[in-house]
């Protein structure tokens, strides 16, 4: 039941409720192009075309969509492995890989920003903002028991807000203040 008042004025709820329901709903959905499958020889061909050693068996796409598997469920690579398996079970042409080429071909994958010079050309609208990480993975009973200090990076974003393409990111510690990034970011 929507509140009658909010801050001592009467407050009208004129949400739509349906739109609004599906709004937060589509939130939670994670987005899973199974579409490299179809390219799959395609790709492996031109990656081993004139390589010498071994060849590839799994195309870099796959390794980019294992790589979005790994960061957005936060799942270990044996649980890629046991994840993978489990699905070429039921989708015929994927192939399951170990969880040692996983991670060897995830830690290789090339992850710059595409800079494109027409954007840039012309003027944009910019929104810039940082996060924070834990650098360890120890809980916080550690860091309360023994007094421990372990430290946390930061990630300065700016992207353009028409096109959500990310014109500039740096990483600092703790320490800088969010003000202070703003103009390298701007450069």
């Amino acid at each position: 039941m929507p509140r009658q008042e909010r801050w001592g004025h009467p407050y009208p709820d004129d949400r739509d409720w349906g739109i609004y329901n599906e709004l937060q709903v589509k939130r939670g959905e994670f987005f899973l192009s199974l579409d490299f499958i179809d390219q799959w020889d395609d790709q492996l061909a031109r990656m081993n075309a004139g390589k010498p050693g071994r060849p590839f068996q799994y195309p870099d796409s796959f390794i980019e969509w294992m790589a979005r598997i790994h960061v957005f469920l936060q799942m270990p690579y044996r649980q890629m492995e046991g994840f993978v398996r489990r699905l070429a079970a039921f989708i015929p042409g994927l192939k399951a890989a170990d969880y040692t080429t996983l991670f060897r071909r995830i830690q290789r994958l090339d992850l710059s920003l595409p800079v494109v010079p027409e954007l840039l050309a012309e003027d944009v609208i910019v929104a810039a903002d940082s996060t924070g990480i834990k650098v360890t993975n120890r809980g916080e009973w550690m860091r309360e028991m023994w007094r421990i200090r372990r430290g946390w990076i930061k990630l300065h974003i700016m992207i353009d807000v028409e096109t959500n393409q990310v014109l500039g990111l740096e990483i600092t510690d703790e320490a800088v203040p969010d003000d202070q990034m703003f103009i390298p970011l701007l450069d």
